[in-house]
C-alpha cells in the first residue's frame, strides 16, 4: 500500500495557498478504494450517498450533474491527523475520518461538539462531516462544473463560497424532506462552539478577516476559528436558506441576492 500523504484543501486558491504554507499538498498520489481500510470505506460509501441524493436534485431541478465526483476514487479519506473538508475543484471531495484523527484532534471535537463521550463526539463529527458538509462539497462541486474553477477563484470570494454552499445545503436538506432532521442537528451541534468562541470570534465574522486570518482560522490540525465561521454561516442558513430551485440558480448566475 502506498504512503498515506497528508493533504489540506479547501474551497478556494486562498485554501490551497494556506495549505502549502503549512507544509501540505494536494495530491492525487492516494491509495485506492480497494486498499482503504474498512472504516474509511464506510466514509466513502456515507460521502457518496449523500452526495448522489444532491446530484438527483440538480438533475431534476437544473440539468447539470456532480457525475464527476460520484465515484469511491473520487473521495479522498487517506489523510490522517487533519481535520476538514475541502473540494478545491480538483475533481475530488476531502473528507477527514475520526479514525484517522488524532486522540488530541478527538478530544478537541469532544470539546467543539460539547459532548460528555468519546463516542457521542464520534457520531456527531460523523453526522456533521460526512453528510451534512459533505452535501455543501457537492454544492461547490456543482459551482466548478458550471462555472468553471478558475471563473469562481476570480469572482467569488472565500466568505462567500462558504456561505453560499452551505446556504443550498440547508435548502438541500429541506427540499428532500430532511429538514427536521439535519437543521436541529446542525444547529444543536452548533450552540456550544458559537457560545464558546462568540467572544474571539465574533467581532470579526467578515470576509476580510477570513482572508487575513485564514493560517489561524484554518489550520487543519485545530480548525477551531474555521469551525466559528461555518456555523454562523450554518446560523445564517437557517433563517436565509430559499427554495433549492431558486438557490441552485443563485449559484449558478451569481444573481442579485434573493429575497
Amino acid at each position: 500500500m502506498p504512503p498515506r500523504r497528508a493533504v489540506a484543501v479547501a474551497s478556494s486558491a486562498l485554501l490551497l495557498l494556506a495549505a502549502q504554507a503549512c507544509g501540505l499538498t494536494v495530491t492525487n498520489e492516494r491509495p485506492s478504494y480497494d486498499e482503504l481500510q474498512p472504516a474509511e470505506k464506510d466514509v466513502v460509501q456515507t460521502v457518496l450517498a449523500e452526495l448522489t441524493g444532491f446530484d438527483a436534485q440538480l438533475r431534476a431541478r437544473t440539468g447539470d450533474t456532480i457525475a464527476s465526483v460520484l465515484n469511491p476514487e473520487r473521495i479522498d479519506v487517506a489523510f490522517r491527523g487533519l481535520i476538514f473538508t475541502g473540494n478545491v475543484g480538483d475533481g475530488v471531495v476531502h473528507v477527514s475520518t475520526w479514525e484517522n484523527l488524532t486522540d488530541e484532534q478527538r478530544n478537541r471535537v469532544k470539546e467543539w461538539f460539547a459532548q460528555p463521550t468519546l463516542e457521542g463526539a464520534r457520531q456527531t463529527y460523523a453526522r456533521f462531516f460526512y453528510r451534512f458538509l459533505a452535501v455543501s462539497q457537492g454544492a461547490k462541486q456543482f459551482m466548478y462544473e458550471v462555472l468553471t474553477p478558475a471563473w469562481l477563484y476570480e469572482h467569488r470570494s472565500l466568505f462567500s463560497m462558504e456561505r453560499d454552499s452551505v446556504r443550498t445545503t440547508m435548502a438541500y436538506y429541506a427540499a428532500v424532506g430532511r429538514q427536521n432532521e439535519m437543521w436541529p442537528f446542525v444547529t444543536s451541534a452548533c450552540a456550544p462552539i458559537l457560545a464558546k468562541q462568540g467572544p474571539v470570534y465574533g467581532p470579526h465574522f467578515d470576509k476580510t478577516y477570513l482572508i487575513d486570518h485564514f493560517h489561524e482560522l484554518a489550520n487543519p490540525r485545530d480548525p477551531t476559528g474555521y469551525m466559528y465561521f461555518l456555523c454562523r454561516w450554518i446560523g445564517q442558513g437557517v433563517l436565509e436558506a430559499g427554495d433549492l430551485s431558486n438557490e441552485l440558480n443563485w449559484l449558478k448566475h451569481d444573481l442579485p441576492r434573493l429575497p
